[in-house]
């Protein structure tokens, strides 16, 4: 929500739907590398996320490297957290983000649309 807010502040025209999909484009700057943290810091791979920061430190330098390591691993702190309480949206959120869930395709990661597969 706060990148699509963020967006709309400094009128970027960012593709959201690509945070889901394969090989398209967000608009966000050095994005591939933000991608990669992201996608390292979820895997858990000390190997792969060391391959990750050292390119990361040598594109967006240190600084953005290590904040970029901490938004990611927060973010994914929080979720799962969120995902093991069973925490649902509440319903202001829920409204207030249904076209960015529908845009990023982020419901079906959702623990109930994961179960729901298996009823």
């Amino acid at each position: 929500m706060l990148l699509r807010e963020s967006g709309e502040q400094q009128k970027l025209n960012l593709a959201l739907d690509s945070i889901t999909a394969e090989a398209a484009n967000l608009g966000v700057e050095n994005e591939a590398v933000l991608l990669k943290i992201a996608e390292a810091v979820f895997k858990s791979n000390p190997e792969e996320m060391a391959r990750c920061r050292d390119e990361a430190i040598a594109i967006i330098g240190a600084r953005a490297t290590v904040d970029a390591i901490g938004v990611a691993a927060a973010f994914n702190g929080i979720t799962k957290i969120a995902n093991a309480t069973g925490l649902p949206l509440d319903e202001s959120t829920a409204l207030s983000t249904r076209a960015l869930r529908s845009d990023t395709g982020i419901d079906r990661f959702s623990e109930i649309w994961k179960s729901s597969q298996y009823d």
